[in-house]
Parts: C-alpha cells; structure tokens; sequence
C-alpha cells in the first residue's frame, strides 16, 4: 500500500525525501492532507481511485506517528465503506510513503479538504465519524479511478471484488 503525502504533511511529519509515486493498483494507493481550522489540524486520507476518506483530528504528537494514525485511519475508511479492513490490508502489503498519486487524485482530496465546514466539526471527538459517513456513502462525486458520478463507499467495494475476482482467476 503507498500513501502519499502532500509537502504540509511531509514537514509536519518530519518525513525526508520522498520517492514519487509507484503503486500501479491505484486501490491501494492513499493521499494525506493537512487542513488547519485555526490553531487545529485535521489530517484527511483519500483513496487515490474512489475518493473514499478518513478523517481525524492531529494532535502535536500525532505527527510524529504519521505511519501509525495512517494505517488506522484507512482501516476506519474501509470500515466505514462496510467492508472487511484486514482482508483489504492483507491484499494490500505493506505501507510505503512516496509523493502524491498524481493531479486527479490529489484534486479530489482538495475538494474534500474544501468541503469540511469548521462548524461541523466536532473537535471534542478524535475521529470525524459522521464526515466521513456523509463523503463516503452519501456524497456523489468524481474520482481519479472512474468516469461519471458515484458513492466512493461503493465505487470501493465495487473496485476491491474486481480486484479480489481477478486474483482469484489468477490462482
């Protein structure tokens, strides 16, 4: 799995160099955003193909455990999208860190990003439950991965039993 970070992420994390993107299954490639409300930073994960999200609160020390609140934070974006986490990370191996996965991607996760109202967040709560409810399984959108208009929770779940179909005529 590659995430990619934008460069307010890399710096926050204190993250070196980073490679450009590589992954060739965009399913298993994310992007991570910082969005700062005032004094408070929100870190947004998107996948690069469906546009499906996680959303959490960052405190300072959070950034440090960038590879650690990512991998939580997809868990909660398949969760969300009703699907099996652990079969999902299994098939997709281990975390790597790279640059962004390219224009389209990284535009849907601004769109996101600017779709966050401020006054619906609830700060007091870490993870932003009922956001990422509403992008994930109410919100028709674009995404990197598909033409026309749908619900990323579906589009995802739609992507991974064609993945997991293509494996399995494969073995």
């Amino acid at each position: 799995m590659e995430i990619g970070l934008t460069e307010a992420v890399r710096k926050m994390a204190s993250a070196g160099a980073l490679p450009p993107a590589q992954e060739g299954e965009l399913l298993f490639c994310w992007d991570l955003s910082r969005i700062d409300f005032g004094q408070r930073k929100l870190l947004v994960v998107s996948n690069a193909a469906t546009r499906l999200c996680a959303i959490t609160r960052m405190a300072a020390a959070d950034w440090r455990r960038i590879d650690e609140v990512t991998l939580r934070l997809v868990e909660d974006a398949v969760g969300c999208a009703g699907l099996d986490a652990g079969c999902y990370l299994e098939l997709a191996g281990e975390v790597r860190f790279s640059k962004t996965h390219g224009r389209r991607a990284l535009g849907c996760v601004n769109d996101l990003s600017r779709m966050l109202d401020p006054a619906w967040i609830d700060m007091g709560e870490k993870l932003q439950w009922r956001e990422m409810e509403l992008l994930n399984c109410r919100f028709i959108s674009k995404c990197a991965g598909h033409e026309g208009y749908g619900v990323p929770a579906e589009r995802f779940a739609e992507d991974l039993r064609a993945l997991i179909g293509r494996l399995d005529e494969l073995s």
